[in-house]
């Protein structure tokens, strides 16, 4: 028995389409750094992960201190949160934010 082809059978049997991940791009245009994510990750977790300084407390929407300016493009929230009603018009919140297209954050 030729373990090599059976294993290749058994693999091509089980293989599923891979669905495409979905990326997006951020800018933080203090720093300088534009970063290709999926399009499902936080823009806070994308900052640190990158060593981009963003102010954080509660990160969960809670408390307003991760808010930064968003330049262009549009994010959408993970969940509802509640400090999202108290923003001045063209702040996000950073810890609940994802970036749906290319968004330039003034971070």
């Amino acid at each position: 028995m030729d373990l090599t082809s059976s294993d290749s059978e058994i693999n091509s049997q089980n293989n599923t389409p891979e669905i495409p991940v979905k990326t997006a791009t951020i800018v933080f245009a203090k720093s300088g750094k534009t970063i290709t994510c999926t399009e499902n990750e936080l823009i806070l977790d994308v900052a640190e992960r990158e060593g981009i300084p963003i102010p954080s407390s509660c990160r969960s929407g809670n408390c307003g201190t991760c808010q930064q300016k968003l330049i262009e493009g549009q994010i959408q929230y993970n969940n509802n949160p509640d400090a999202a009603k108290d923003l001045e018009p063209g702040m996000i919140l950073t810890c609940s934010a994802q970036a749906i297209n290319t968004v330039v954050i003034d971070a």
